[in-house]
C-alpha cells in the first residue's frame, strides 16, 4: 500500500511558499472579477502557478486541477485539486481569514489533503490511513451533542432551494448561533480542529471541498451532502455538510426541513 510520504511532505511545503505568497501581497492584490462574477486577484493566480509548475517539476505523470487555470477535466488517476486562495473576498478587503487548500486525489479520492492558515499560520495535514494534525499535533472534531450557545458554521445563502429564513429560526430554536466565515476551508478548519460540531455550507466546486472533507473526516467527522451521502470531491453536490457523529443525524434533518422540494 501506498503510504504517500513524499506527496504529503511536497504538498505541506508547497502550501508554506504558498502562504508566504498570500501574506506578501495581502495588502495589495487587486481585485478583478471574472466573467462568471467571481472575484480573482493577482495573488491567486501567482499561486496557482505555482502549484501547477511545482507539480509539473515534481510528479510530470500527475494533472492538476485548480480554480483558475486548469478546471476542465478531472479524468487522471492522480490529480492535485487546488485552490490558490479560498476566501478572495476577504482577501482582497485585507480580512485575514483566507486560506490555501490543495490535495491529491486517486481515481477522485483524496489520498493527501493540506489546508493552510498563512495569518496565523496553522497547517493542517492528513494522508490516507492517518489521522488530522495541524502543526504536528493530532487533532479530533469537537465531540457531543449540542449544547445552548453552541455555534454552528456556515450559511448556505446562495442557493435557491433553501429556505434559508427557516433554517435560522430551527437553528435558533435549538439555542444555537450561527456565525459565518467567506472562506468554506476556514469553516472547515474549525470543524477538524474541534472548534465546532458543525458546519452547514453550499458544497461550491471540487477544489473548496477536496482537501477539507479528508481533513475532517481523518479526524473523526462526518461529511455528507443534503441527501446524507458521503461528499464526493467531483460531481454535483448542492451542499457541504460537516459535522461530528453525534449530531449529524440532528443536523441532516433540520437541513431537510429547509429545501423546498
Amino acid at each position: 500500500m501506498t503510504e504517500y510520504k513524499v506527496e504529503l511532505e511536497f504538498a505541506k511545503q508547497l502550501a508554506l511558499k504558498a502562504g508566504e505568497i498570500i501574506t506578501k501581497n495581502f495588502l495589495h492584490s487587486t481585485i478583478t472579477t471574472k466573467s462568471n462574477l467571481t472575484p480573482v486577484t493577482e495573488t491567486d493566480l501567482a499561486v496557482s502557478k505555482l502549484v501547477i509548475e511545482q507539480v509539473k517539476k515534481k510528479f510530470p505523470e500527475h494533472e492538476v486541477f485548480d480554480e483558475e487555470y486548469q478546471h476542465e477535466n478531472h479524468d487522471a488517476e492522480f490529480i492535485w485539486v487546488c485552490d490558490p486562495v479560498d476566501g478572495t473576498i476577504p482577501f482582497s478587503h485585507h480580512i485575514p481569514t483566507s486560506m490555501f487548500s490543495l490535495a491529491l486525489c486517486k481515481n477522485s479520492e483524496p489520498v493527501v489533503a493540506v489546508t493552510y492558515d498563512p495569518f496565523i499560520k496553522r497547517l493542517l495535514y492528513t494522508k490516507t490511513g492517518s489521522p488530522s494534525f495541524m502543526n504536528g499535533k493530532k487533532i479530533n472534531v469537537k465531540p457531543g451533542k449540542f449544547i445552548p450557545g453552541d455555534f454552528i458554521f456556515g450559511v448556505p445563502y446562495w442557493n435557491h432551494d433553501f429556505n434559508s429564513n427557516k433554517y435560522f429560526e430551527l437553528i435558533f430554536e435549538k439555542n444555537i448561533n450561527v456565525t459565518y466565515i467567506e472562506s468554506i476551508v476556514y469553516q472547515s478548519m474549525m470543524v477538524a480542529a474541534g472548534m465546532t460540531k458543525a458546519m452547514v455550507i453550499t458544497a461550491a466546486s471540487p477544489w473548496d471541498r477536496a482537501a477539507a472533507k479528508m481533513l475532517i473526516e481523518n479526524a473523526g467527522g462526518i461529511c455528507t451532502d443534503e441527501n446524507d451521502k458521503r461528499l464526493p470531491v467531483f460531481g454535483s453536490p448542492k451542499y457541504f455538510i460537516a459535522t461530528n457523529k453525534e449530531v449529524h443525524d440532528e443536523i441532516i434533518e433540520l437541513v431537510q426541513k429547509c429545501l423546498h422540494k
